[in-house]
């Protein structure tokens, strides 16, 4: 009897064994089938990010620049209020030497027509080179506020461009859906694929006999760092940079018209009370503009380097799973 049950239990031996490797067979190509349905999800996302770090760079530069120009505006704008203040001094020089009234003579008594308009011919002559080039000196500040004035306007209008075109470019990518629907299906197979690694150690499968269990560690452990809270990030820096940047054109094009409308011929040319309130009332509402845009591009500038650091680190993470895919 003993010969038979051990006869028997020779045969079994090797049955169970085979049945084992079969098992184990059967684990390891469904670790694979789920490694492979990792490569699927996980595989192209570093493009899509990097296609996100493009335009983020692209809009940087845009709103610097827009910024720079908003703060051209303001430094132009500043100078012509300057050079406006200098021009009213030498306007005050020049009455105060009769070169705002041409009958003033006519106007004198007898002790004044005596005392200022008889007197040495030399002293009649210096004060007349001088009022010349009192006037002189004014009409090159005239001019030298227009071109201020033309130099703010021009570059509100870039001010005005930039952020347009910035608004356009993160509305445009303001919504990265795909982007978070391909990292949720990436994490949710590679959760899989650790816990199914992990039921077959827990079966017997010895991971120095098989060593794909070893390079699927290296998938699960890098492709599981991608976070989707990073692109939600992205999607709300985005959406502040449309913002700033739609604020930004509804300032800038104000301030390009109230400093077209402050450098008009019929606002400067108007010498009453009234149209020298005007202007500088104009000329201080398009230096607050310009100087609210500089403020607006700032900020926009601001997100969008944040958003190229943020997009470094999630195409980082991206690049070293696909590394080991």
């Amino acid at each position: 009897m003993s010969k038979v049950l051990a006869f028997l239990l020779i045969l079994t031996i090797p049955n169970m064994a085979m049945a084992d490797d079969a098992s184990d067979s059967s684990e390891l190509e469904g670790l694979y089938d789920l490694y492979q349905t990792v490569r699927h999800f996980c595989g192209g996302i570093s493009d899509r990010i990097s296609s996100v770090s493009g335009v983020s760079k692209i809009n940087t530069a845009v709103t610097a620049v827009g910024t720079v120009a908003a703060g051209g505006a303001l430094a132009f704008g500043i100078a012509k209020a300057r050079t406006d203040e200098y021009i009213e001094e030498l306007q005050k020089q020049i009455c105060e030497r009769g070169g705002c009234d041409p009958d003033k003579i006519d106007q004198m008594s007898d002790d004044e027509f005596f005392g200022n308009v008889i007197h040495p011919l030399t002293e009649a002559i210096e004060a007349d080179m001088e009022l010349k080039r009192l006037q002189d000196e004014q009409a090159a500040e005239i001019e030298k506020s227009k071109r201020q004035g033309k130099w703010r306007t021009g570059l509100m209008v870039g001010s005005f461009g930039t952020n347009v075109a910035s608004a356009i470019i993160a509305g445009l990518n303001r919504n990265q859906s795909d982007l978070i629907q391909q990292i949720t299906a990436c994490n949710a197979a590679v959760n899989k694929l650790s816990a199914a690694r992990n039921a077959a150690i827990r079966s017997g499968i010895d991971p120095i006999e098989n060593p794909i269990l070893g390079e699927f560690n290296d998938t699960i452990q890098t492709c599981g760092t991608l976070d989707i809270a990073d692109v939600e990030k992205i999607e709300k820096r985005m959406t502040v940079v449309m913002g700033t940047s739609i604020g930004g054109a509804v300032i800038s094009a104000i301030g390009t018209g109230t400093s077209i409308a402050a450098n008009t011929d019929s606002v400067r040319n108007d010498d009453t009370a009234a149209g020298k309130q005007q202007e500088k009332n104009l000329n201080t509402a398009a230096n607050v503009s310009a100087g609210l845009a500089t403020a607006t591009g700032a900020v926009g500038t601001g997100f969008n380097i944040s958003l190229i650091s943020l997009t470094r680190k999630l195409l980082k993470s991206a690049e070293q799973c696909e590394d080991t895919l």
